[in-house]
């Protein structure tokens, strides 16, 4: 069976959709249609994230041809002990812990953050100007945020 198989069938497996499947291993839907249609083989990075977020999933039928599709997770062994393997030592040279004399904590002088950012906020910055190449001169410059805004600035 191809990988592109066993993928579809670990889809079916665990009873999800294919979109499902893509958000959960954290790759985009389109790659996971192109896998499933037979257009695309799966990258090594694709097979990596359905490990990571399926560690039931038995890695060498995944990447191999082996029978089992859930890996056979061995239980822990349990050790019997006797009681002549466990020792008990007694030290009689250990004294119990003294007090320390000066148990004040060190006073230490530590910036907060919050005060950081705004020092940094008053701060500004000092105003470099480049020598614009010949003939050429900026007309505006546009920062873009994450949160989908944007600030415009027009030089003066």
């Amino acid at each position: 069976m191809d990988l592109n198989k066993k993928i579809e069938q670990i889809i079916v497996d665990k009873g999800l959709s294919p979109s499902y499947f893509a958000d959960a291993i954290g790759i985009q839907r389109s790659s996971i249609s192109h896998i499933l249609s037979g257009r695309n083989k799966p990258s090594l990075d694709i097979v990596q994230r359905i490990l990571k977020v399926f560690p039931d999933i038995d890695r060498d039928w995944l990447l191999f041809d082996n029978d089992s599709l859930s890996q056979n997770i061995p239980q822990p062994h349990k050790q019997i002990i006797s009681n002549q393997t466990i020792r008990t030592t007694q030290n009689k040279d250990i004294k119990p812990q003294e007090s320390v004399k000066n148990s004040s904590p060190e006073q230490l002088y530590v910036q907060s953050p919050v005060n950081a950012l705004q020092r940094r906020k008053t701060e500004r910055p000092e105003v470099v100007e480049a020598p614009a190449p010949s003939g050429k001169q900026i007309e505006r410059i546009v920062i873009f945020y994450t949160d989908g805004t944007f600030m415009e600035s027009k030089p003066v």
